[in-house]
């Protein structure tokens, strides 16, 4: 009988297993050190002199960070906005790229704070951004492992060769030890700013401290005043949306407005993957063959890369041999096309009682959500392993958007997956 996946990971829609073996003892970062990141991405175009108009592009290394805070101390230097290809693990050495979005910015050589360096490289002519971005590679050092770790790795790289591992979204995909940010962005999809701010401010969060418990508690009691000074600075994103309440009582609008833009959207992509995991899982829990793409499908072709793919391919066009399935991630341009991933999704929607077209937001349109395609299966390359006493360091590749702990998941199988270091 297959293991059930913890509660936290079933609230985010991740309801199966791939792996049958039971779970298997041990600890992920123990230290930043032990999960390492490194973004791949397309700078053939890159320049390793300045010419008009061109911009900086910069390697920020960070450790112990999240990519936004990040970011924005990197702006702060720069003067200019900065854009990036994607988030990174806060708990990590991380290296990616950024660049400022302004032809106006400063351009030193180098910065340097606490948590992170960035390093000028070299110029492009418009920004960087996520289409640059190939994938991410990883060295992950699992410690204390349990003595089956081998052939729970082996396991699990066999079915990632396969095709046959869900290509879940992560529980870093939102954001917190307690996932909220789904359910704020089901909220907001819904045109109810009230219930989006509320549950971002009132809703706890394990682990949180006295004083942040009940400045919850007052925020949830409308005591916002009371709340902004009970909020510690870690409480960023609250402080920035009850400050507007302070300002102008009820404009739950414009406290969700208060918020960065790429936060905004964020919680809307929470829902959306969320929707997308639980679907994945109706899907796997009524035996469907993620591995492979059937008749009536929509799928695509890897590239030779093992990362990148092609374009998506209709529903009505048959599939070549290895092509890869696709499940649709709800938009407004969601369309059902009847395949047997479009069933498990409509099913889905209908029990959350939301609608594709609701993800135009009427109100609010900068975060509306055209929607798109997703793989079913996780797709790896370089899947190697090293063991060291105890210790098991895993190293691959994995396309963008994909997730590490996707795979982790399936070796160790955590009761309490933060604690266990995902």
């Amino acid at each position: 009988m297959k293991s059930r996946p913890p509660a936290v990971e079933v609230q985010v829609g991740m309801g199966v297993y791939a792996t049958e073996s039971p779970p298997c003892r041990a600890r992920m970062r123990v230290s930043d050190d032990d999960f390492r990141v490194t973004e791949l991405a397309n700078l053939e175009d890159l320049k390793p002199e300045e010419s008009p108009g061109a911009l900086p592009v910069y390697r920020l290394e960070k450790r112990g960070t999240d990519t936004l805070h990040a970011a924005r101390r990197v702006s702060r230097h720069l003067e200019s906005r900065v854009s990036f290809g994607g988030m990174k693990d806060k708990h990590a050495v991380a290296t990616q790229y950024l660049s400022p979005t302004s032809t106006r910015s400063r351009r030193p050589e180098l910065i340097e704070e606490p948590s992170f360096k960035a390093e000028l490289i070299g110029y492009i002519a418009r920004p960087f951004s996520r289409r640059r971005v190939l994938g991410n590679s990883f060295d992950i050092t699992l410690r204390d492992a349990c003595d089956e770790i081998k052939a729970r790795i082996e396991e699990a790289y066999s079915l990632c060769g396969q095709r046959r591992l869900p290509n879940f979204f992560g529980l870093q995909r939102f954001g917190t030890r307690d996932p909220v940010t789904h359910l704020v962005g089901h909220a907001l999809v819904g045109g109810d700013f009230e219930a989006g701010i509320r549950c971002l401010l009132s809703e706890p969060r394990a682990g949180e401290e006295a004083v942040v418990r009940e400045a919850r508690v007052m925020a949830a009691s409308g005591m916002y005043a009371e709340a902004l000074r009970a909020f510690t600075e870690r409480q960023d994103l609250e402080r920035m949306a009850v400050r507007r309440l302070v300002e102008k009582p009820g404009d739950f609008l414009g406290a969700f407005r208060a918020l960065p833009l790429a936060i905004r959207r964020f919680f809307v992509h929470a829902y959306q993957s969320y929707l997308f995991n639980r679907s994945l899982t109706k899907a796997l829990l009524g035996s469907l063959d993620i591995s492979t793409a059937v008749a009536g499908d929509n799928w695509t072709q890897l590239a030779p890369d093992g990362l990148t793919v092609g374009e998506v391919r209709g529903a009505r066009e048959e599939p070549i041999a290895g092509a890869l399935p696709l499940i649709q991630l709800v938009g407004y341009s969601y369309r059902d096309y009847g395949s047997r991933f479009d069933r498990a999704v409509m099913e889905v929607l209908e029990e959350e009682g939301v609608t594709p077209r609701e993800f135009y937001v009427k109100d609010a349109q900068e975060i509306s959500a055209e929607g798109g395609f997703r793989r079913a299966p996780l797709t790896a390359r370089g899947l190697s392993y090293q063991l060291s006493g105890m210790n098991a360091t895993l190293s691959f590749t994995l396309a963008k958007g994909e997730y590490a702990t996707t795979l982790l998941r399936e070796i160790l199988k955590p009761s309490e997956p933060f604690s266990t270091g995902f």
